[in-house]
């Protein structure tokens, strides 16, 4: 459920075209186009494309805290996932080749839900030789709602190209305070 709910409706609006229309019908044609177009995982992909877990015992902020197959009601057995990863990818004409990592858990350190957009690297670039990282765009919803931006950017200098990671980081709670 924790896919399917908050991180799949976060790629769907991401990923979708514009809508014809800011109606409730518009909107939901788009993203069942994203759902349709989401690539299923073979079998044989699975452990490299996702990692999925359950929380155990341990200590969150010094305090003690019990596993999840210890949580009242739950059969001893159960291999209900609390942490899900996935590296989704979309079979459309925009989206082809970039991939879209999902993750999310529970009872972490720190709750954290996010999707990350990994742009696809050029056909040919003119910084060839050089330490490339790839652009990405991570929108998160836990522990804070924020976007960052990762890119490789030119060094401001006029001898020679020098390319280095930056970020550009929004907060939303700190963009939107109140008072």
């Amino acid at each position: 459920d924790m896919v399917q709910n908050h991180l799949l409706q976060l790629l769907c609006i991401v990923a979708m075209e514009p809508p014809s229309s800011l109606s409730q019908d518009a909107i939901r044609d788009e993203k069942l186009k994203i759902l349709k177009a989401l690539k299923p995982i073979p079998l044989q992909e699975v452990p490299e494309k996702t990692v999925r877990g359950q929380y155990q015992e341990g200590a969150i902020a010094g305090q003690p805290v019990q596993g999840y197959l210890h949580e009242q009601g739950l059969p001893p057995d159960s291999r209900t996932e609390t942490f899900v990863a996935i590296k989704a990818e979309i079979a459309n004409w925009r989206w082809a080749g970039v991939p879209f990592y999902l993750r999310t858990g529970k009872r972490m350190p720190e709750r954290s839900s996010e999707i990350m957009i990994q742009f696809r690297a050029v056909p040919h670039s003119i910084f060839s030789g050089q330490d490339l990282r790839a652009n990405r765009l991570t929108i998160r919803l836990q522990p804070e709602e924020e976007i960052s931006l990762s890119l490789m950017n030119k060094t401001p200098s006029i001898e020679g190209v020098e390319l280095k990671p930056v970020s550009l980081n929004l907060s939303l709670d700190d963009a939107f305070k109140q008072g």
